[in-house]
């Protein structure tokens, strides 16, 4: 075997790369939602009347806490479904990535 040829890889390693991929893929994807949905939940908070916070600076620091949170419970539930869209958008270009050659 020249050191070039990749030794073959058993249908079990082959099946666990592949779910070690597909679970790196939701996660990123799960990121992503979770980010976006924590600015939109930010500029929702907005509206909220600062006193309900205890007044301007409290709210500035609770806001983003809040924000996050609820945002990370949203993705947990099933989001809004866009997190999917990128998770698949992932794996099909790590697809397109490995049949034209890429890493």
């Amino acid at each position: 075997m020249s050191n070039l040829e990749m030794p073959p890889i058993s249908p079990l390693e082959a099946a666990k790369a592949q779910a070690n991929q597909a679970s790196r893929e939701k996660n990123v994807a799960e990121g992503f939602e979770t980010v976006f949905l924590t600015q939109f939940v930010e500029q929702m908070m907005e509206t909220v009347d600062p006193n309900a916070f205890g007044g301007e600076k409290q709210a500035e620091i609770w806001r983003s806490f809040l924000s996050e949170a609820i945002a990370e419970k949203l993705t947990e539930q099933g989001g809004f479904g866009f997190g999917q869209s990128v998770e698949q958008a992932i794996s099909s270009y790590q697809q397109g990535s490995k049949l034209s050659g890429g890493s």
